[in-house]
């Protein structure tokens, strides 16, 4: 099409020069000139005519003819709509009570009692047990509209890592094609053990998470590639696929006592990686209260081309200006953001990566951005909650690092190390910089609300001029000179 508009535009600026030619050498000697651009201008006319045409009726019968592609993925696209509402909108069923359970296990007979063993083992000990078996890791928690993973129980190649027995030799397209091939796309959960760190290079963390290093490929949230069957499974102690996988599922429907005991522990010691947009827009819709409060950890990696911030953990009704947030025991929170494509819009911006206007993205950043993230938080975590954002480049550390020196000053910015790696600096929520003393601690918060949360730059992505500086070098010429 594009094609057949610059033709004619080209035929139209040939016809003056025709003209011209007949004024000069009369119509007759002119003729046959005249009579080449007649027909020139008429095949165009009908070619244009024709494709225009041939659109139409391309449009026209992809509308009309049920099996199209059109109506095939409108008709997949409804499917998708339809069965997410159904799973939002089952009964949650009534809360199981911790306290029922214990008291009809005291009830038991003395005999039945002493074969079970939450009576052999005292609670300390079971809980030991229970966290070396199921706590202190990163887990995947997904959910998401596709076909069933392929899943293999021994591993096709010899030393190539297979994470959780998933093996994707070819990719499967997202398309109406996928029911062809027997393969019904559908909202389906998978959890496994997170594997991208190489476990004896990144020292341990508090709730599961662990210190990352300089050289280290894929080990940020943003770049995990578990659940595509595809991580450092060799590094970490145990045997294949068991090491990749959670197992608790057992344990938590053997009875109501170990259920809730393993509950805290898998939700209270461990960390929650989560990609999927619909469960970082409807959790609060898809989990228990009971469950929700045990989460202590999470780790999300927001895709805000799929799910705009403004739109995250708001599926509930807004009732009250007071209302709880989604996690009211989080301890944790680590929010990073996608990987960017080159030449392609930036979501979170909208501007065009790499960045050309360094000033209208400080402007979208501070005017936008952030604004949008402290209303996140609040509806995510309490005020106590250690909240830290990972920027997805350095220009966007950069900027931010660079306003928060000037209008909070070094100080209260902190510009330090951080204990998952990287730099990270302090921000001051501004409604708060105005009524917080000079000789408060960042990263407590009081009465009046949330202080602030860190902004965080991941080590692989911070910008340094050589190997030779270190952490603490970078932090003061980071300050460039502001008091």
């Amino acid at each position: 099409m594009e094609e057949v508009s610059r033709w004619w535009r080209e035929m139209r600026n040939d016809w003056p020069d025709v003209w011209d030619s007949c004024r000069r050498r009369g119509l007759v000697k002119a003729l046959p000139d005249l009579a080449q651009a007649v027909v020139y201008t008429v095949s165009m006319v009908i070619l244009l005519a024709g494709i225009i045409a041939c659109d139409v009726l391309r449009t026209t019968w992809s509308r009309a003819y049920p099996l199209s592609e059109h109506n095939m993925d409108r008709k997949e696209r409804r499917r998708k709509e339809n069965s997410l509402q159904q799973l939002l909108c089952r009964p949650m069923g009534d809360p199981i009570s911790a306290y029922r359970t214990v008291q009809s296990h005291e009830l038991q007979h003395g005999s039945e009692a002493k074969d079970s063993i939450f009576c052999r083992l005292p609670p300390e000990i079971r809980r030991q047990v229970l966290i070396s078996a199921f706590g202190h890791r990163t887990v995947h928690m997904d959910l998401n509209f596709r076909v069933p993973l392929n899943l293999v129980e021994k591993q096709p190649h010899q030393g190539l890592n297979v994470h959780a027995k998933i093996h994707r030799e070819t990719p499967v397209p997202e398309t109406y094609l996928d029911t062809r091939s027997g393969k019904t796309r559908a909202w389906r959960w998978f959890g496994c053990v997170c594997h991208r760190f190489d476990f004896d290079k990144t020292p341990p963390l508090a709730c599961g998470r662990r210190r990352n290093y300089r050289w280290a490929h894929f080990a940020e949230p943003d770049t995990d590639l578990c659940l595509h069957g595809s991580g450092k499974c060799n590094s970490w102690p145990g045997s294949w696929p068991l090491k990749c996988q959670i197992g608790v599922m057992g344990w938590m429907l053997s009875c109501k006592r170990a259920y809730f005991e393993v509950l805290d522990v898998l939700y209270g010691t461990n960390t929650i990686h989560i990609t999927s947009p619909v469960l970082m827009k409807s959790m609060s819709d898809l989990f228990a209260g009971h469950i929700l409060a045990n989460i202590r950890s999470l780790e999300l990696v927001w895709q805000c081309k799929d799910l705009p911030l403004v739109e995250g953990f708001c599926s509930r009704p807004k009732d009250l200006k007071c209302q709880q947030p989604v996690f009211p025991h989080l301890v944790y929170l680590r929010i990073s953001f996608a990987r960017m494509v080159i030449h392609e819009v930036d979501p979170v911006t909208n501007i065009v990566w790499p960045y050309d206007n360094k000033r209208l993205l400080s402007e979208r950043l501070h005017t936008s951005f952030l604004p949008q993230i402290d209303d996140l938080i609040d509806r995510i975590a309490p005020l106590t909650t250690e909240v830290t954002i990972s920027c997805a480049k350095w220009d966007w550390y950069d900027l931010i690092d660079l306003a928060l020196l000037e209008s909070q000053g070094k100080k209260a910015t902190r510009m330090q190390r951080a204990d998952i790696e990287g730099l990270r600096c302090w921000r001051m929520i501004p409604i708060r910089r105005s009524i917080s003393s000079e000789d408060s601690e960042p990263g407590l918060s009081s009465a009046l609300g949330r202080e602030g949360y860190w902004i965080h730059i991941p080590i692989g992505d911070m910008v340094t001029t050589g190997n030779e500086r270190n952490f603490m070098d970078l932090a003061r010429t980071a300050f460039r000179g502001v008091d």
